[in-house]
């Protein structure tokens, strides 16, 4: 399938170097394994911080212990001007969906990561980044590969 046919997914988290990459890299992964080709996934950030750089050590050392590469990873931003390139959004906690709404994208475009565990109160991935440590990246993988499916079931129900 051609590149310009596929369903262009964006995860998004606040720097993109650790929740939105690891989302992009298990996702990836799970549609891969199921035979989907018809998607293209990239993650970025809301924030300007980390723009060219690297993925969390952290993140790419939890990727590399499941067989999943974040080496080629480089940070990149989101920002109402590109916001248009993307057909769906998948937003790591809520106050990244607030973030994106801000910037106009449209709520029934914009999904929370984890709103199919429990829609009536949806949890946020939290972010490791600070205060999660070692565990903190491993949580963020768990709940990533058990959202992977729900999240890809969805959107294949929507095409």
């Amino acid at each position: 399938m051609q590149e310009s046919n596929k369903t262009r997914v964006l995860f998004v988290c606040l720097g993109n170097i650790c929740r939105s990459p690891l989302a992009e890299v298990v996702v990836r992964s799970v549609a891969e394994q199921r035979g989907l080709q018809q998607y293209h996934f990239e993650s970025a950030g809301t924030g300007d911080w980390h723009v060219g750089g690297s993925a969390d050590p952290r993140a790419a050392a939890k990727a590399s212990e499941y067989g999943l590469d974040l080496s080629s990873h480089r940070a990149q931003q989101i920002t109402a001007r590109n916001v248009e390139q993307w057909d769906w959004f998948i937003a790591m906690d809520s106050a990244n969906k607030n973030d994106l709404l801000r910037m106009g994208v449209p709520e029934s475009r914009l999904l929370l990561m984890r709103q199919f565990e429990n829609p009536s109160n949806i949890p946020d991935v939290p972010d490791p980044y600070y205060d999660g440590g070692l565990d903190g990246f491993e949580d963020a993988y768990l709940m990533l590969m058990e959202n992977a499916e729900e999240l890809l079931d969805y959107l294949e129900q929507q095409s």
